[in-house]
């Protein structure tokens, strides 16, 4: 794993800034704290920074062509490197190094742009081929590695990190509204847009070629959801998913340092870590995350399942003083980002990290076979739309106006009255129904013109064939899964030098689920029947029927005590109010509310928390987030809430 970074110029005659690329290095040490490399010729300049995990020894990047002409750097894994080398091998190319690196160096060089679609793997990366003068760009086909990029009439760049960019120079720290008000709706932001503006996110299994000052794009792979024309055997389903997923950890297992899993004590973690013990002959290292609060905590589930599996297992309690972290959250992310999750997410990487190098996750199963519980509320969702709109417009809607929005039932009454003709339900972002209350006048009439909705409704409407559980799960792999879970695994991961990998999220595996009934996902109010059918033959009763629990932390009950007044100095600073998007008396209100019990806010609390330190981390701070996280000036010191997180 490594963390990737270049310019090139448009101006004739002029080279990219070294100090200006050894800063963009120097930003995303984290990503790859073993070695770091460059490349400059003429009007291109690349940055490497390296986490050893496959050829120790060389494997170095940038890597270049025997000619020297084409130049590499990489970002991830490529899991099928073994078998495109010996077909390469084959086809007469002499390796120099045993990386998977110099395979998709080759096999750039025998194929182009069709390397893409061959490749099975996590990656962002990118080529410079002087024969050619074109610098080129890819992402991996779900966007588990991230690629950022910038360009002007003088030059363009690109890394994986945001921050990177702006280690460059040059680029004005403008917030974009647009992806404010993605965050305000989604609580991340979504599609090609990020909080910076200017800088674009490159879309998940696309390529975009640079010649010329000139910007080419194109998709080369696509998912596709159907409906099978025959019937599908249900036993012959399950042995073909078992099949697939003893694959997708085999490649997974391909290392030259340690490898490890995560473990919630979940279906998706526990059956990952369960092929993973079969293949590896031997005990597997497995990590739990809990905390204080039962309610919260999957230690005890985790335990089950590693007695189970005979692993090696280690657990970490976080406790509220964990959140003294934030700050390097914050910087970590890049962007605003309201999932909670992140913070176990760190920790779990971190207790890895003391172990080993690689850890196998069961991110992507809620996603692939209709997990969420989201789903289930389809059948509300349709009953909203029942109601006459002349009820909805006339009635319901002049109630929500004349109630406060804290009275008991608002938020579905304004669901109701405010339905429009849409696919996409409601309840789906993160404030639908707060906005006149919250937003100032002069804010909203700012953000007006900025749609939320713009890139899931391309999506949902590229699946307007499908049921609406199938159109919503397709949704959610290409637009939450991406924007949320991928990004949350890729920053904390990278954030503690540790390599992440999703055997769920096997492209062929993703592929043949998609191509399932329905009936296949959810049967009977049961989500994930078939994979659940196949976890029996690995996992102990008590998982299969183990009701879903998130990851988040217990921020409603931390925001009622020992962190109640960090909640209310941050929120209510003056600096915070003056930035003019929030109304002071909405968030007093919500605060009061909250701390009462009266409310749960908490959701609504941390995203506000996180967009201000954003603000000051890397708008306001004289570095501008380029030298690491910014303190919170605050009375109520994080480090006064009790003992730090342990590891037993």
């Amino acid at each position: 794993m490594c963390g990737i970074a270049g310019v090139l110029e448009f101006k004739r005659g002029k080279s990219p800034s070294s100090e200006g690329l050894r800063r963009m290095a120097r930003v995303m040490t984290h990503r790859g704290p073993d070695e770091e490399g460059f490349y400059q010729s003429g009007p291109m300049g690349l940055a490497h920074r390296r986490l050893k995990i496959i050829d120790l020894v060389s494997g170095q990047q940038p890597m270049q062509s025997p000619d020297r002409r084409v130049c590499l750097v990489l970002n991830g894994e490529i899991y099928n490197y073994p078998e495109l080398k010996e077909a390469l091998e084959k086809d007469g190319y002499a390796f120099r190094t045993q990386s998977d690196t110099e395979v998709l160096l080759a096999l750039y060089l025998r194929v182009g742009l069709e390397a893409f679609a061959k490749i099975n793997g996590m990656f962002a990366c990118a080529f410079w081929d002087e024969r050619s003068r074109e610098l080129i760009l890819a992402r991996d086909r779900l966007g588990k590695k991230p690629l950022f990029y910038y360009h002007d009439e003088e030059r363009f760049l690109f890394g994986s990190e945001l921050k990177a960019l702006l280690a460059y120079g040059g680029i004005e720290r403008n917030v974009s509204l647009i992806a404010l008000r993605q965050y305000l709706t989604y609580g991340y932001t979504a599609g090609e847009e990020t909080f910076v503006e200017g800088i674009r996110r490159l879309p998940s299994a696309n390529v975009l070629v640079v010649r010329d000052g000139r910007l080419r794009q194109r998709s080369y792979w696509e998912l596709k959801f159907h409906t099978p024309q025959e019937p599908v055997d249900e036993n012959a389903a399950v042995e073909r998913l078992d099949g697939l997923l003893r694959q997708a950890v085999r490649r997974r297992l391909l290392s030259d340092v340690p490898l490890g899993a995560f473990l919630s004590g979940g279906l998706d973690s526990s059956t990952v870590a369960a092929y993973m013990a079969e293949a590896s002959g031997r005990p597997v290292k497995t990590f739990t995350i809990g905390f204080e609060e039962s309610s919260y905590s999957e230690i005890e589930d985790a335990k089950v399942v590693a007695r189970h599996l005979g692993t090696e297992h280690y657990e970490m309690v976080v406790r509220p003083s964990a959140l003294e972290i934030l700050p390097d959250l914050v910087w970590h992310l890049d962007e605003p980002f309201a999932d909670s999750s992140a913070v176990p997410t760190y920790y779990v990487c971190k207790a890895a990290r003391e172990h080993v190098t690689v850890a196998l996750s069961g991110d992507g199963g809620d996603e692939i076979f209709a997990g969420y519980l989201r789903y289930q509320e389809m059948e509300r969702y349709q009953k909203m739309q029942a109601v006459p709109a002349w009820i909805r417009r006339g009635l319901i809607r002049p109630l929500t106006q004349a109630l406060p929005f804290t009275a008991p039932g608002w938020n579905y009454l304004y669901a109701v009255g405010h339905l429009k003709n849409s696919s996409l339900p409601g309840g789906l972002g993160l404030y639908p129904y707060i906005e006149e209350e919250l937003y100032t006048a002069e804010f909203r009439a700012e953000i007006a013109k900025c749609e939320p909705f713009q890139t899931t409704e391309k999506i949902l409407s590229q699946a307007r064939h499908l049921d609406p559980i199938s159109r919503h799960q397709y949704l959610d792999t290409l637009h939450y899964l991406p924007g949320d879970i991928l990004m949350k695994v890729d920053r904390m991961s990278m954030a503690n030098s540790l390599e992440v990998r999703s055997p769920l999220l096997d492209y062929t595996l993703v592929e043949y689920v998609a191509g399932l009934p329905l009936s296949m996902k959810v049967r009977n109010g049961v989500s994930k029947y078939i994979f659940r059918k196949l976890a029996r033959r690995s996992l102990p009763s008590s998982v299969l029927t183990k009701r879903k629990q998130g990851f988040a932390v217990p921020k409603d009950r931390w925001f009622q005590s020992e962190l109640r007044g960090f909640a209310e100095e941050i929120l209510l600073e003056p600096k915070t109010v003056s930035r003019g998007y929030f109304r002071k008396t909405t968030l007093e209100r919500i605060l009061r509310h909250h701390s009462t019990g009266r409310r749960d806010y908490s959701t609504w609390i941390w995203a506000l928390i996180v967009l201000e330190m954003w603000f000051r981390t890397f708008v306001e701070s004289s570095s501008g987030g380029i030298d690491g996280r910014t303190q919170i000036e605050s009375s109520q010191s994080l480090n006064d809430t009790g003992p730090a997180p342990s590891l037993n």
